[in-house]
């Protein structure tokens, strides 16, 4: 039994760790110009392991995706506040510090939604999802605040608003911190 619970702990390690590689490759890359081998080669297994964890890479599109909604679930708290300029300032913080620990995560939708846009590809119906697990109750929070006519407008606004930062973070990278653009961009929509 021992044994059995270390296997599928193991399992279970090199499942996140495949999905960690795949985002950040379909990140980089583009999902259709990344290979299974790729992604094996970025965490030192070979194919054998990535097929024994997915039956292909499409899969793991579908569980890269889900990954990346389960991130969004850490927000709702904040968005439940009572004190939008609080729960505001707050979202933000919390989006750098995740940018900060991962900036592939923080625009792989972003990049996945560019690159199957237009195709009807059912995966966008799932990115879709995604952001509404943020959107939704952030355009709730936003409803009734002074300067706000359309919420859920502006609550994809800023999702899109942050992703272009931490995009232009990786694209800069020494040339201006992410928590400068992250902090100008707070202030230029007024959350500072």
């Amino acid at each position: 039994m021992k044994g059995k619970k270390a296997l599928e702990k193991r399992s279970e390690e090199t499942r996140k760790k495949l999905l960690s590689a795949a985002t950040k490759l379909f990140t980089l890359h583009g999902y259709h110009k990344t290979t299974v081998n790729d992604i094996a080669n970025e965490i030192g297994m070979t194919q054998g392991a990535f097929f024994h964890n997915f039956a292909n890479k499409e899969e793991l599109l579908y569980a890269v995706v889900e990954r990346l909604a389960r991130g969004f679930e850490e927000y709702r708290a904040v968005l439940g506040a009572a004190n939008s300029t609080e729960a505001l300032k707050e979202l933000s913080t919390m989006m750098m510090a995740h940018y900060n620990n991962s900036p592939e995560a923080t625009i792989c939708l972003a990049a996945l939604a560019a690159e199957f846009a237009g195709t009807g590809h059912p995966i966008l119906q799932e990115i879709l999802k995604a952001y509404d697990i943020f959107i939704d109750p952030f355009s709730d929070l936003l409803a009734g605040r002074e300067g706000v006519d359309n919420p859920r407008a502006s609550a994809i606004a800023f999702i899109g608003a942050f992703q272009g930062v931490a995009i232009q973070g990786l694209l800069r990278g020494g040339e201006i911190s992410p928590d400068d653009l992250s902090n100008a961009l707070a202030k230029l929509i007024g959350f500072k």
